[in-house]
Parts: C-alpha cells; structure tokens; sequence
C-alpha cells in the first residue's frame, strides 16, 4: 500500500490526480494506492474511485508520499523528519515563465538531485506540456514504466465507465436546488482564484440569461444576483456541481476546479480557458468544446486576485475576456446540439 497526501494543491489538482492514480491502478495491479484528500472532495472521490483506490481525508501520522509546491529550502527540515515529496509543479512553473533566471536554472538542479536521492520526486521534463493529471503523478519512482500514450488509452477505457458511474446515486448536499427551467438553459462555473474569473460586466453583457453557479459561501454570488444576474449556490458536496451539469441545457466553466470536475462528467460543456496550456489543462478524452486562450501573454503564471491586483503581466482583467473573437468563440459553442 503506497499512502500518498494529496492535500496540498488546489482541488483541481487533486481532482486530475485521482483520476491519474485510477488509471494506474489498473495498469499496475501489484500496487495499491492510498490517497488523502481534502474533506470537501472526500464523498465524491470515494464515490467515483473507491472501487481502485482507497479514499481518505483524515490520516494520521507520515505518508510514504507528499505533494508539495514548496521550494527545496523549505523542505529540508520535514526532509530531514522522514518526510518525502512530490513536486509536479516546480519545472511547470519555469517553464511558463517569461523570463528565465540563473536561481531557475539552480533550482532545477537541485531537484533533479533531489530526485536522485529520491527526497523529492520530479516529473521528467519532456513532459511539461502533456496532461497535468500525468505529470503530477508520473514523478513517482514506481510509477514512471507507464508511458503516456498507455497512460492515455487507459484514461479513454475509464471515461465512459465513470460517466456513466455519476448518473446514478450521485452525492449532493441535501440543500441544493435546482431551477425547474434548468434543463432549458445554461449554467456557467464562472469562478477562479486567478484571472481566470469571468468579469461580471462580461457576463451582463453576452450572456445575461445563463444561470450562474457560486459555492454558496462566495461573496461574487450576491454582486451577480444584485446586477440581475440568475444565480445558483451550490453547497459542500462537490456532486451539486456534476449535477448541476447533468441537468442544464449547456455548461460552460472557466480554468478552475469545477472544469476538472465536468470533464469527466459531460460532454454539453464548453471549457474556457484563459492561463494555462490547453494541452495541460484538459485531459486527452474530454468530449466537449475548448475555447482556447487567444491573450499574447498566454500562458501565464497562476496568481490569486486576492493577493496580486495584477497579473504578472500587469492587468487587473485577463485580455481575453476583451477580446471579441475569444467572446464570440464561447458564445457560438452554445450553438450545438447536446450530445449525451
């Protein structure tokens, strides 16, 4: 049994992750694989993935694996307790850099000396550009005999197994609501800690019939029903965004963590991106549109609004969202047929 912590990251990261471990769990049946992840994803993980891998959300004590965005300063201490790392993200992050520095080019060899000594596992750099769900677990030791066009083909025998899986039984949170009128329209994820997050003017202006879906607990939820906007909250169970999607005419979902989830879910979503690779960012089986990034500065370094008014490029709004062949890109995907 490999226990591995897969608490540290965003939800989609964790979201990506699971559906990698799955995969490898049939295509290495000699390994057993552990995961701990945040309680929000808990239910829905064990429901999805439970019947390969063995779903967590309280362990206690060290994990033989730890996912980590931590640089190799601030690992040495846990490193010297007996912890060990995986850093997917460290030679992503140079690698979308504009500018490259000499501590870049440093850090890269120390973690490729890290990895060596097997302190902390790195994903080989040849594939920085392919999938993220790959290249956040393919840093593993063990797991690395697993090329990616096997990883691949296992991820298309899973996809249709677990959409349909999440048809029935599906677990929502008890105070959901879902308009009557749903079924007729089309619901938008339209959140991210980034630039990703689709400007309210945006949203009056080219589609202001959608209904808009916020975590109820989302202070932008009440700005957009103030401006008349139709909104949904969604509660503590991840399920009511997959359900949401099931029910809805249409979905579109910016970047964020609901597009992870809806990748794996339906095909009647258009994802829209605006930071990172669309070759990272949507796995190779997703069945439904992409209106890929079109801003001159893409990809960009993620930097959460909350804490950087601008970008590392210096706006405050990513320029897609200002770009009328990027606008009419998402409003002509809702233009289709459904297809499942």
């Amino acid at each position: 049994m490999i226990t591995i912590d897969s608490t540290k990251g965003g939800n989609g990261d964790v979201w990506m992750r699971l559906v990698s471990f799955y995969a490898f769990a049939k295509l290495m049946p000699e390994l057993q694989f552990r995961i701990c992840v945040p309680a929000f994803l808990h239910t829905l993980s064990e429901f999805t993935f439970g019947d390969r891998l063995t779903i967590v959300s309280n362990f206690q004590g060290k994990a033989d694996l730890t996912y980590t965005n931590l640089g190799i300063k601030d690992l040495i201490k846990p490193i010297l307790s007996g912890y060990r790392f995986i850093s997917p993200y460290q030679r992503a992050v140079i690698k979308d850099k504009k500018k490259k520095q000499l501590k870049d080019v440093i850090n890269t060899v120390v973690f490729d000396v890290a990895d060596f000594l097997g302190l902390v596992q790195v994903p080989d750099s040849k594939y920085i550009t392919n999938y993220q769900g790959y290249l956040d677990v393919i840093g593993i030791k063990k797991l690395r005999p697993i090329g990616y066009d096997r990883y691949v083909t296992q991820l298309f025998e899973d996809y249709p197994f677990l959409v349909e899986k999440q048809k029935t039984g599906l677990p929502i949170s008890p105070e959901l609501s879902i308009p009557e009128d749903l079924q007729n329209n089309v619901v938008v994820f339209p959140t991210g800690t980034s630039r990703q997050f689709i400007p309210l003017w945006w949203a009056v202006k080219y589609m202001p019939d959608a209904y808009y879906a916020f975590f109820a607990k989302d202070a932008d939820l009440l700005e957009f029903k103030n401006a008349g906007l139709k909104v949904i909250p969604f509660y503590k169970e991840a399920g009511d965004i997959i359900k949401l999607a099931q029910v809805a005419k249409w979905t579109v979902s910016t970047d964020s963590f609901p597009s992870h989830l809806l990748q794996y879910a339906t095909a009647n979503c258009t994802l829209v991106l605006t930071e990172v690779l669309k070759s990272r960012i949507v796995t190779p089986v997703f069945k439904g549109k992409v209106v890929d990034s079109l801003a001159p500065c893409h990809p960009c370094l993620h930097m959460a609004r909350n804490l950087h008014p601008l970008c590392s490029a210096g706006y405050t709004e990513c320029l897609n969202w200002k770009n009328p062949a990027y606008t009419n890109g998402i409003v002509e995907s809702l233009v289709v047929d459904a297809v499942c």
